[in-house]
């Protein structure tokens, strides 16, 4: 079955579950699982919808009955075809979101919700992004969206944050520097795509996946 683009009326309609009173309160925002399913779609090896899918959920939702979870479910599943799709075109790539952080360290912005759900993402599947003698190009790649995170603080990424307009000049990367961190780990092996080992968890690290999905409600998604 050829794959279906989520229309206006889907988006709108996942976005509002993803922050309703239904989900769990750390779970995924619209913009948070956004990113997380963009480090997934960008990763060369695939990672099953059973391992992924909990972890937008935080916690399984109170759906209203297997006809609500089913429609949820996959709609959250179409949304990553979505980006795949988009990855795969010769388009620019949209992020759904103003390109800003906050300097206030406690203020978080959309963009930072996506980055830290696109880092978690990462940190599942870690040990693929850094697997190849392209391992230092990836590193360097990244550095945007530890930029936006505000998950990390080592010397090079405080230097930047510490500096505005730096700031804003790495931020502004982040929609072509996706696109080459997916042609750096997939030029080589899309023909050979395999599926992520079912014996294997990726590395997960502490922190990044319970920053609190409900941060900043008050801006929407800028969405093309």
């Amino acid at each position: 079955m050829a794959h279906q683009p989520l229309d206006d009326l889907e988006l709108d309609e996942l976005e509002t579950f993803l922050e309703s009173p239904s989900v769990h309160e750390e779970c995924q925002t619209f913009v948070m699982a956004h990113g997380f399913l963009t480090a997934l779609a960008i990763c060369p090896f695939s990672l099953p919808t059973e391992k992924w899918l909990p972890i937008v959920f935080e916690e399984e939702p109170n759906f209203k009955g297997a006809k609500e979870k089913e429609r949820i479910e996959k709609l959250v599943i179409r949304l990553f075809g979505d980006i795949q799709k988009e990855l795969e075109s010769e388009e620019d790539f949209l992020v759904p979101c103003e390109l800003e952080v906050s300097q206030d360290e406690e203020e978080f912005s959309e963009l930072q919700d996506w980055a830290c759900g696109f880092m978690e993402g990462v940190f599942l599947t870690e040990r693929h992004w850094f697997e190849s003698e392209k391992e230092e190009d990836v590193a360097e790649l990244l550095i945007p969206f530890m930029v936006a995170s505000g998950l990390f603080d080592d010397e090079e990424v405080t230097k930047i944050r510490s500096n505005p307009q730096l700031t804003q000049s790495c931020i502004d990367k982040i929609p072509d520097v996706v696109t080459d961190l997916f042609l750096a780990l997939r030029t080589e092996v899309e023909k050979k795509r395999t599926p992520f080992p079912a014996n294997k968890k990726g590395n997960k690290k502490s922190g990044p996946g319970k920053h609190g999905g409900k941060h900043n409600q008050g801006n929407k998604n800028t969405r093309s």
